[in-house]
């Protein structure tokens, strides 16, 4: 699902980049038993993500492994995603048509290595948009999730505009986000790491007047295509009824018999009709 990330067409500017983590797909509970992280490219701790995104609550629910103890309690399929220390916050970029928009939200803390021996096998967690509707109707749901500290910016906008756009000529979407983190190791780099078809917009400022435009300008965009193709139906069938008019025209001439009609009609194309 991210590789489409890596295909897109984005010229990086000002020093900054921007990729994918590094993740593999497991099917099979046995091939997590006796998988060798490193010699896949990765090493705790990783993100295990359900394979299977149908909506769900189970869907959405992730574990942090920090060990072997907590690769083994795994149930494929999943994907396991190198998890890359970010400060806490991750970037949501929401997409509407030519619409983006970013959001700071407060994410999973960053992870001392040193202290990976001391921690239990993995640490389960899934996203905050499953809150119900009573725990999302309130300001208290916003400014737990708001990130406002004036500290952290958010990406270049022209950089996301551009993986917005690139992303849905590619995938054909209208309607997706996707989250993307500041990799702390490298500075301005910027990483992909999860896309979300048809996401929850409740999160996003303004999203009623947003969605309203869009859907509207899609609305009106069908009646023009439609009124288009009518009128070239209409044309159609006008220019069909001149040529069958002409032709029975010519018909009619042909029927004619003084000789003269039926000798311009069967002229060779190689000789010339007129006679000096």
């Amino acid at each position: 699902m991210l590789q489409v990330v890596m295909e897109l067409s984005v010229i990086e500017c000002d020093a900054v980049s921007f990729g994918i983590p590094k993740q593999i797909a497991v099917y099979d509970a046995i091939e997590v038993l006796d998988m060798n992280l490193e010699g896949r490219g990765l090493k705790f701790p990783v993100i295990a993500k359900p394979l299977v995104a149908d909506g769900s609550a189970k869907s959405h629910k992730m574990s942090l492994v920090y060990n072997r103890d907590g690769l083994s309690k795994l149930k494929p399929p999943v994907v396991l995603q190198e998890f890359v220390n970010h400060g806490g916050v991750i970037f949501k970029v929401y997409v509407v048509g030519d619409y983006v928009k970013c959001v700071k939200r407060k994410s999973l803390p960053d992870v001392n290595e040193e202290n990976l021996g001391s921690l239990k096998g993995s640490l389960s967690f899934s996203q905050v948009s499953n809150l119900n509707c009573v725990e999302r109707s309130g300001d208290s749901y916003y400014k737990m999730m708001d990130l406002d500290d004036g500290k952290t910016e958010i990406p270049p906008m022209k950089l996301l505009v551009d993986i917005a756009s690139g992303l849905r000529r590619a995938m054909g979407l209208h309607l997706f986000n996707f989250d993307v983190i500041r990799d702390d190791r490298i500075g301005n780099r910027y990483l992909v790491i999860d896309i979300n078809y048809f996401p929850g917009y409740a999160k996003m400022p303004s999203y009623e007047h947003v969605l309203t435009d869009f859907f509207w300008d899609v609305l009106n965009r069908t009646n023009k295509k439609e009124i288009d193709l009518d009128l070239d139906l209409d044309l159609d069938s006008d220019t069909s009824g001149c040529q069958n008019e002409g032709s029975m025209l010519i018909s009619s001439n042909a029927d004619v018999d003084d000789g003269s009609a039926n000798r311009i009609l069967v002229v060779d194309e190689k000789e010339n009709p007129i006679q000096v």
